[in-house]
C-alpha cells in the first residue's frame, strides 16, 4: 500500500520497543516499512544545557539516500533525543518534500510543539492510526479525520483527539528483531548499517552474571503501562488522557504471546544468553500469571531472566517462583528515603516496606545477584535532611547492592512538571529539561558526597558510620569543601574503573575491554548514573 520510512533516536541498546512495534504492525498491515536506528547515549548532555546532540552531514545525506521515495516518514523519540529528532525530520522535509508525523510519549503530551516540526502528530498508541494516515496518503483520501492524528488546518490546529488504545495486546505482532528492511548507525564506524545479527548482537546489553562473566540479553516488554502514579513520570500523565475511555491504560499481554516471542527470538539469534523483561514493575503480575509464566519459561526458555520490581509489589511467593524459573536479578526502584520526598514523587511505600523487600532480596542472595537500587537526587524541593534521610534508610538496607543515582528531570506535563512550571523554576524548556543530563555527579554537599560513598560497598560499616555521624556532618556541611568531593569523585571513579578493568582481564573478557576502549574514542560515555 504505503511506503513507510521510521526513524528514531534511540539508547544503545537497539531495543527500541514502539518503532519496531510500529513496523511489525505496519509490515502486516501490508505496508512496505523500513527502520532506521539512530543509537546514542546522552552522556555528553551538561547541567546547563549547553550540549546540543547533532548528527554528522555524512550521516544525514545517508539517512535521506534510504528515506528518498517514502509516502511517510515517522519519527519517535524520548524527550532527550528531541533535538536529534528535529535535525531528522527538518532534513526530511526540506530536502525530500516528505510529510512527517511524530509519535512516542513526548510528542503525545506535547502536540503543538510537536506541530512546529512535523506535519502530523500521533497521539496515543499508533498502530491504527499510521496505518490509516499511510492509507489515505496511498489512496488520496482524507488527512484530516483520522483519530489521533492531529495536523494543521487553514484555521489552526486539527485536533482529532487520542488514537485509541489497543485492547488486547495478544492482537500485536511481536517486536520486529527480524533485521529485514532494518539499519542502524554504527557509531564507531560514523555511518548507518544494515541491522545484521553480528551487528545486533554487539548492541545488546551485556548483563553481569555469576562469576564476573556478562551475558548478553534481549529486553523485551510484556505490558504497557505502570500501576503506579509517580508524579516525575510521563506515564501517570499519558495515563490520565485516557482515563474513563473504556480501556485500561495498564494492560499486559497472556503468558502464551510472551513465551511465543522468546521462543522466536532464542531460536533466530543463538547468541543470546539471557531475557530481561524491562516492564517497569514486573512483579505486579498476579501470582497465578507468574507461576505460569515460570513453569513454562524454565522449560522452554531456561535462560537467566533478569526484572524490575518496586517494594509494593514484591513478595516472597512471587521471587521463589521466579528463581526457580531462572531469575538470578532484580532491580528497584525505593528514590527516596525523605517521607516529605516521597509524598511528592507519590511514592505509595514506607520506609518499613522498603526494608522488607531489600530483605527478602538479600535473604536469596547465592541464588540472586546483588540488586541494584534506585535514588533520585536534586529535587529543588531536597534539602540536607532529605538527603540524610536517604543515606539513612540505605545505610539500613542489608548489604551488599548497588546504587543508580539519578538526577531529578522534569518530563514534560507530569505533574511535577507543572509543579515547577508553576514556581518558576523552569526557564528555557530545551535549555533545563530536553538537554538535562540523567545523571550529576553528587559532590555539592556532604550528604550528597555520602551518598555517593554508599555506592562502594567495600567500605567497612563502622568507618561509614562515623563519616555520617552528626558531628562529621555538621562539620563538613559548614565547611562545605566541594574541592574535596570533586577530587574524592575523580579519585573514587579512576578506582571504580581500575577494579573494572583488573576483573575483565582475571576472567579474560577483552570484549568488556574493547567495549569500553570503543565507547572512549567516540567521546560519548554511556552515563545512566549506575554506581553499582
Amino acid at each position: 500500500m504505503a511506503s513507510i520510512v521510521l526513524l528514531s533516536p534511540t539508547p544503545p541498546d537497539l531495543s527500541a520497543f514502539g518503532v519496531r512495534s510500529l513496523q511489525a504492525s505496519l509490515t502486516g498491515a501490508g505496508h512496505d516499512v523500513r527502520l532506521i536506528l539512530f543509537p546514542g547515549s546522552i552522556g555528553l548532555s551538561q547541567e546547563d544545557g549547553s550540549f546540543v546532540y547533532r548528527y554528522s552531514d555524512a550521516v544525514i545525506e545517508q539517512a535521506l539516500g534510504l528515506t528518498a521515495g517514502a509516502d511517510l516518514v515517522g519519527v519517535s523519540f524520548f524527550t532527550n533525543y528531541f533535538d536529534r529528532a528535529v535535525q531528522l525530520t527538518a532534513a526530511v522535509r526540506e530536502r525530500l518534500g516528505i510529510p512527517v508525523v511524530w509519535g512516542g510519549v513526548h510528542a503525545t503530551v506535547r502536540p503543538i510543539e510537536a506541530l512546529e516540526h512535523a506535519d502530523f502528530v500521533c497521539r496515543g498508541e499508533g498502530e491504527a492510526a499510521l496505518d490509516a494516515l499511510a492509507a489515505a496518503l496511498a489512496t488520496g483520501g482524507s488527512l484530516t479525520d483520522i483519530p489521533g492524528l492531529w495536523t494543521m488546518g487553514q484555521d489552526g490546529v486539527i485536533d482529532n483527539g487520542l488514537a485509541p488504545l489497543v485492547p488486547d495486546l495478544d492482537a500485536l505482532p511481536f517486536f520486529d528483531f527480524s533485521g529485514e528492511n532494518q539499519y542502524a548507525l554504527a557509531p564507531e564506524l560514523g555511518r548507518i548499517v544494515p541491522l545484521r545479527p553480528e551487528v545486533l548482537a554487539r548492541a545488546l546489553p551485556k548483563l553481569p552474571y555469576f562469576g564476573g562473566r556478562l551475558r548478553t540479553a534481549y529486553r523485551t516488554m510484556t505490558d504497557r503501562g505502570c500501576p503506579h502514579s509517580c508524579s516525575y513520570c510521563n506515564v501517570p500523565t499519558v495515563k490520565a488522557l485516557f482515563r474513563g475511555g473504556g480501556v485500561p491504560y495498564f494492560r499486559h499481554r497472556s503468558v502464551a504471546h510472551v513465551m511465543a516471542e522468546l521462543r522466536d527470538i532464542t531460536a533466530r539469534y543463538p547468541f543470546i544468553e539471557a531475557i530481561q523483561l524491562f516492564d517497569d514493575t514486573f512483579f505486579s503480575r498476579r501470582l497465578d500469571w507468574l507461576t505460569e509464566f515460570a513453569a513454562v519459561y524454565k522449560k522452554d526458555i531456561g535462560l537467566p531472566l533478569y526484572c524490575q520490581a518496586s517494594p509494593t509489589t514484591l513478595d516472597a511467593a512471587k521471587l521463589d517462583v521466579l528463581i526457580d524459573a531462572g531469575l538470578c536479578y532484580v532491580e528497584m526502584g525505593i528514590q527516596t528515603g525523605s517521607p516529605k520526598l516521597r509524598e511528592i514523587f507519590g511514592r505509595p511505600e514506607d520506609e518499613a516496606t522498603v526494608i522488607t523487600g531489600a530483605e527478602l532480596l538479600h535473604a536469596r542472595r547465592g541464588k540472586l545477584l546483588t540488586p541494584d537500587y534506585h535514588v533520585i537526587i536534586d529535587a529543588p524541593w531536597e534539602d540536607e535532611a532529605d538527603l540524610l534521610a536517604t543515606v539513612g534508610l540505605l545505610m539500613r538496607l542489608p548489604k551488599p547492592f548497588g546504587l543508580a543515582i539519578a538526577s531529578l528531570v522534569y518530563f514534560p506535563e507530569t505533574e511535577l512538571y507543572r509543579r515547577a512550571k508553576s514556581e518558576g523554576r523552569i526557564g528555557d524548556e530545551e535549555t533545563d529539561i530536553y538537554r538535562r543530563p540523567f545523571y550529576i555527579a553528587p559532590r555539592r554537599s556532604y550528604p550528597a558526597f555520602l551518598l555517593y560513598l554508599l555506592t562502594f560497598q567495600h567500605i567497612p560499616a563502622r568507618v561509614y558510620a562515623a563519616l555520617a555521624s552528626p558531628g562529621l556532618v555538621r562539620f563538613f556541611s559548614r565547611l562545605n569543601p566541594v574541592w574535596l568531593y570533586k577530587a574524592a569523585y575523580v579519585l573514587g571513579e579512576g578506582l571504580r574503573l581500575a577494579a573494572k578493568g583488573a576483573n575483565a582481564l582475571g576472567h579474560g573478557d577483552l570484549g568488556r575491554i574493547t567495549a569500553f576502549v570503543r565507547r572512549t574514542l567516540r567521546h560519548d560515555p554511556t552515563v545512566a548514573g549506575r554506581m553499582g
